[in-house]
């Protein structure tokens, strides 16, 4: 039996408990099931290819709140996780282009027929007319990271889109139940960011983020990766600005941007007198009433000589 043989076969037995409530899973008999499957999954010789064509990261990531099976889906996950990221590393540039090209051309040619369409909406025909839309935004946000899905058939994508949209919608709905305008907030946060951080929907698809967490999932957790590198960048800026030492901890950048070097570094505003160099250091103090101007007392570092104005 081939790896994607094998593969298929235990992703059938997993759907299986996955389709069954809840409350069956605690059962020793299917716990013993899903751990023979995972322990059999663990010794496949993975590959991009194969996790792209199976989607049984998707089915494995269902586990991972599980009590007993929890540690060894995490386990199978992030091992998945590090394939991907070295088939990517040592695809040849060339190839990527190739298959970024494919892909952009798929997106803008490829339109589902009306059968289609109607098979992908039927999957939540059943709920409120609310949740159907939320369904059908969230399966169009979706859409959008199609590009990332290289590999995949067009019928599998289509399967894959649409059942994570509908467990998306159902997780939000589970965790603001009694609460339609928190239903209603959490759905726009979500659709929001999905829009923004197409590789969110990717580990959604690819099951390495399940539809709870996402729910749970902090603005910043959500946030892509740019978003929030930019948010640091302004946050390190505004407690930057807020330091009383400021001006000594950036002294150097502020002499090179205003072009001060060499014996200007050592120069100062006030002029000796006597000698008349510019090696002075002055300090300031508020000698009269309020509102006279403070008194600068200057110490000239060449000869000595002390004055104020």
């Amino acid at each position: 039996m081939t790896d994607l043989s094998t593969i298929q076969l235990l992703k059938q037995r997993l759907q299986k408990v996955i389709d069954q409530k809840k409350d069956e899973w605690e059962d020793d008999a299917i716990v013993d099931s899903c751990k023979d499957c995972l322990d059999r999954l663990d010794g496949v010789d993975m590959t991009l290819a194969l996790l792209t064509d199976t989607l049984i990261g998707a089915s494995v990531a269902k586990f991972k709140n599980h009590p007993q099976l929890g540690d060894a889906a995490k386990k199978l996950i992030a091992k998945w996780k590090e394939v991907a990221k070295k088939s990517e590393a040592t695809q040849p540039a060339a190839a990527k282009a190739k298959e970024k090209g494919k892909a952009i051309r798929r997106e803008s040619t490829n339109s589902l027929t009306d059968a289609a369409t109607k098979e992908i909406t039927e999957k939540w025909s059943d709920l409120p007319p609310n949740r159907q839309s939320i369904c059908q935004k969230l399966f169009e946000l979706l859409e959008l990271a199609k590009s990332h899905l290289d590999g995949m058939s067009a019928e599998a994508m289509q399967e894959a889109l649409a059942h994570t949209a509908v467990d998306v919608e159902a997780a939000i709905h589970d965790n603001n139940d009694k609460d339609r305008k928190a239903y209603s907030d959490k759905a726009r946060s979500i659709a929001f960011n999905l829009k923004k951080n197409q590789q969110l929907a990717v580990d959604l698809i690819f099951g390495s983020t399940s539809p709870d967490e996402l729910v749970h999932m902090s603005p910043e957790q959500l946030a892509s990766a740019d978003q929030r590198q930019a948010r640091e960048e302004q946050a390190k800026k505004l407690t930057d600005s807020r330091r009383l030492d400021w001006e000594v901890a950036n002294e150097a950048k502020i002499n090179e941007m205003c072009g001060i070097k060499g014996d200007l570094l050592k120069a100062s505003l006030f002029t000796c007198g006597r000698c008349k160099s510019t090696k002075t250091t002055s300090t300031q103090k508020q000698t009269r009433s309020a509102d006279e101007p403070m008194t600068v007392f200057v110490l000239c570092m060449n000869c000595g000589n002390r004055w104020k104005c």
